[in-house]
């Protein structure tokens, strides 16, 4: 999510983005990056590994719950003040589409996995559920958690219905490329909610406005330049890296 407001000093001035959270969110969209990079290299038979286990399952939920909880930061530094609709709809148009981007390459790649509710059609759906308790800080971090620890502990048979899996709480999970269900994932929303409002505090935005771009080191300020680049251009990459990595690929498959 874009931000409508950042401070880039501390005496914190309006301008149009967060540095900070651009950062965090590159972090994220990087980690998801080697991810991908890793599962492909198991794809096509250059390492040996089984993903859902192991280091695996601690690796996805660090970058899972990084980036949706920035979602919800993100929701607040747009709406806070009031729903802004404009903004709201733009992205909602942007993410519809990229979701029917990322099912139909999908089948292409793993047509028994196809995604259907995956990282963005969840976003696309808690950036409309997030709404009513956006300026409700203290409910959002409450709410967040049970749906957090509901969503890990608790499981019902109606949800194993393919019309009711993307909730979450089923007994068993379909095949997918990708899987992110409301419950638990929506409660990582709601926390980032809580923290959004933090971060429109007075420490908050100082912090907000933290960025590498005046580190001396010339290297490190350049890698993290880059990574802040990412984080406002996280949309963008997350559908294009698989394609070019999966390319890449098959060339060298083909040529060999």
């Amino acid at each position: 999510m874009s931000e409508t407001v950042t401070l880039n000093q501390p005496s914190i001035k309006k301008t149009h983005r967060l540095p900070f959270i651009d950062w965090l969110r590159g972090i994220s969209i990087l980690l998801m990056v080697i991810y991908h990079f890793c599962y492909d290299l198991d794809l096509f038979g250059y390492i040996v590994t089984t993903f859902g286990k192991g280091p695996w399952i601690p690796f996805r939920y660090v970058i899972v719950i990084g980036f949706l909880t920035l979602v919800g930061v993100s929701l607040v530094i747009v709406h806070q003040r009031r729903v802004n609709w404009k903004s709201l709809n733009k992205r909602t148009l942007q993410l519809f589409i990229a979701c029917i981007f990322v099912s139909g390459s999908g089948y292409f790649i793993a047509a028994n996995k196809i995604t259907i509710f995956g990282i963005l059609q969840f976003i696309l759906v808690a950036s409309w559920l997030a709404l009513p308790i956006i300026n409700k800080p203290k409910l959002a971090l409450i709410v967040g958690i049970a749906i957090f620890i509901i969503g890990h502990s608790v499981t019902f048979p109606v949800f194993n219905s393919i019309w009711l899996h993307w909730i979450g709480m089923a007994e068993t999970k379909r095949a997918a490329l990708d899987f992110v269900p409301l419950f638990p994932w929506l409660g990582a929303v709601f926390v980032g909610v809580f923290l959004g409002h933090w971060f429109m505090s007075e420490k908050g935005r100082k912090l907000g406005a933290f960025t590498f771009n005046n580190h001396p080191n010339a290297v490190l300020r350049k890698i993290n330049q880059t990574i802040e680049k990412m984080g406002q251009n996280s949309l963008v990459i997350y559908l294009v890296h698989q394609p070019i990595m999966f390319g890449v690929f098959y060339a060298i498959e083909y040529l060999h």
